[in-house]
């Protein structure tokens, strides 16, 4: 069994894969904030998938680093073997960027899955905490990409750092021409981000000269799918999918 760990800035994401081989996987979620507060780790002894079974590896994605050393040390205790991705884990891509150390892991794997997915050039968008976009070539290449607040980000920043403006329901649909106060931000929060990425996708094709296909991913990516004008894939899991081919590219090595 290999268990993926993907730590992100608003959830845990623990995948269960029986046979690593295999893309079939059964998940547990937990709320990272929640996480930084645990005293012990007995939520995560207490899993249903993990709490009869200790037979597996390890692979960690992780953003938060102070949530990271909690995982490691959980984990390097239970498992065969745990593997923790930075920018210098063999992942079959290379990073062609000024600072590759500072890139985001995340990034980086969910490059590797929609790389082996497709073989061609790419422009991932991750729709998190975030809002990412990444780009990767048929030459095996990762080139840059962007970065903006993401939907669920702004919704909260709006209401926290203005006296009047409300948290909205982000499950509504979305007019462009908002009549009240609700519906105008979330026309400009989810169309907004809408229109950044297409933009910014357009502009990337006309500097690097290639047309790309844009995948979208992470938990905002079926929200941006739904309005989206531009042709795209959608693989909500594409990060744990990576964590899966690169554990697989690692023990081969």
């Amino acid at each position: 069994m290999l268990v993926a760990v993907k730590i992100g800035n608003s959830t845990i994401n623990l995948a269960f894969f029986k046979d690593p081989y295999q893309s079939d996987f059964r998940i547990v979620s937990f709320d990272t904030q929640e996480v930084s507060s645990w005293t012990d780790n007995q939520k995560l002894l207490n899993c249903p998938f993990l709490s009869d079974n200790y037979n597996f590896d390890c692979i960690i994605c992780s953003v938060v680093p102070e949530i990271t050393e909690k995982f490691l040390d959980f984990f390097t205790n239970i498992s065969h073997r745990t593997i923790v991705i930075d920018y210098k884990t063999p992942s079959g891509l290379k990073l062609n960027l000024n600072k590759p150390e500072s890139f985001g892991v995340d990034r980086l794997v969910a490059s590797v899955a929609a790389y082996e997915l497709f073989k061609e050039n790419i422009a991932v968008v991750d729709a998190g905490t975030a809002t990412t976009i990444t780009v990767v070539t048929s030459e095996k290449e990762i080139v840059g990409g962007a970065i903006m607040p993401g939907i669920g980000t702004m919704n909260y920043a709006l209401n926290e750092k203005t006296s009047s403006l409300p948290l909205i329901d982000l499950n509504k649909d979305v007019e462009v021409l908002g009549k009240d106060t609700h519906s105008a931000i979330l026309s400009g929060i989810v169309l907004g981000t809408i229109y950044a990425v297409e933009g910014i996708i357009s502009e990337i094709e006309k500097k690097i000269n290639r047309d790309l296909i844009i995948l979208l991913t992470g938990g905002y990516s079926q929200l941006l799918s739904k309005y989206m004008h531009k042709k795209h894939l959608l693989n909500k899991y594409l990060v744990i999918e990576g964590m899966r081919l690169i554990y697989l590219k690692n023990i081969k090595n």
